[in-house]
């Protein structure tokens, strides 16, 4: 019977003990490993870990691009964006509704009047400022994307400068519209976000959100790391900021 209980807390044992090693294992792993569920994620955080969708608080697109298919000719246009405080971060916080944590649940392309917008679905892991909640999802535009070159005509009224393409060649044209040095947003990126709401004479959406500045999107390089990526003209600087060091600035 002695023998028996032995053997009995020899097994409870070594059954914590395994368990507790796949819990660590997972505490410190690098990825957001997103799901391909739209309504739950699995953070790379333990207090991020298994974040589902509480609100959501995205909005639709009148209309909607696809990326064109090889049968379409895509034209590349790169912009410079200009931005008051692309290089501190703090001053981004401060101007910033809402500064947030999320995995990108989806990417879409629109425009308004002419111009390219990228709409990313934001499934919110944590929350540094404002009063957005872990759980919401949100949708952040971003200039750039695709845009059927007749609409950016349309927009701009510059069919001029597009006199060597015949009407029906225009028809079959996207612009791919790129912010110089900028990394375009993907599904399941792990990302810390700056944003404000969409002030009222916006052509963008009732209830969106806007990224502050390029300098205001820092990805996860691990659970306790985040990386900045600041261009300024041929330059570009990237800087590694803690857990902690984002807290501090958002007090």
């Amino acid at each position: 019977m002695k023998k028996a209980f032995l053997l009995f807390l020899v097994l409870i044992i070594t059954c914590v003990t395994i368990t507790g090693c796949k819990d660590s294992s997972n505490n410190t792993s690098s990825s957001s490993g997103a799901s391909n569920s739209s309504n739950t994620i699995t953070s790379s955080s333990s207090k991020n870990a298994n974040v589902g969708m509480i609100r959501d608080l995205s909005v639709d697109l009148k209309r909607k691009y696809s990326i064109p298919n090889s049968d379409s000719n895509v034209l590349e246009v790169v912009s410079k964006a200009d931005e008051v405080y692309q290089n501190d971060l703090k001053k981004l916080i401060s101007v910033s509704d809402d500064v947030i944590r999320g995995t990108i649940q989806n990417v879409s392309y629109t425009s308004y009047e002419g111009v390219a917008w990228t709409k990313s679905d934001v499934l919110i892991t944590d929350t540094f400022k404002g009063n957005l909640k872990k759980g919401d999802v949100i949708s952040v535009f971003t200039l750039g994307g695709y845009i059927p070159l007749s609409e950016h005509i349309k927009g701009h009224n510059d069919a001029f400068r597009f006199k060597d393409l015949s009407a029906k060649k225009i028809k079959t044209t996207f612009l791919k519209e790129t912010i110089d040095g900028e990394k375009p947003i993907k599904k399941s990126d792990d990302l810390i976000l700056c944003v404000v709401k969409t002030p009222k004479d916006s052509p963008l959406p009732k209830g969106a959100y806007e990224r502050v500045s390029y300098s205001g999107q820092l990805y996860a390089e691990s659970n306790k790391e985040f990386v900045q990526t600041i261009t300024d003209s041929s330059h570009k600087t990237v800087k590694t900021y803690s857990y902690d060091d984002i807290k501090k600035m958002t007090e």
